[in-house]
């Protein structure tokens, strides 16, 4: 008898209509835009030895420090090989990323 009440009392209850519930609409929902890397650029100072081998490297600058770009461009450096010469030479190399 006592779920015979309830079943009855939950038949009769009328559903929440759209209107009622409490999900948010669009224009409630604020989501902070993505922010788009249209490219990145990555500063590097390397050595190139006399055998014509690129090591040494170390990031100089880099446009959005901490997102790994300059992790990336001295891997993409390493076994990196030069037309040999008489002695080590340092230079600067700027690497961009583009999407």
């Amino acid at each position: 008898m006592f779920a015979f009440v309830i079943a009855t009392a939950l038949l009769t209850t009328a559903p929440a209509t759209v209107a009622e519930r409490s999900h948010p609409t669009p224009q409630q929902v604020s989501l902070a835009p993505e922010p788009v890397l249209s490219s990145v650029a990555v500063t590097l100072e390397c050595t190139a030895y006399k055998d014509g081998r690129v090591g040494a490297c170390q990031v100089l600058g880099e446009t959005h420090p901490g997102l790994g770009f300059g992790t990336a461009a001295v891997a993409l450096m390493q076994g990196e090989r030069l037309e040999p010469s008489a002695r080590d030479v340092q230079f600067a190399r700027t690497i961009q990323f583009m999407p």
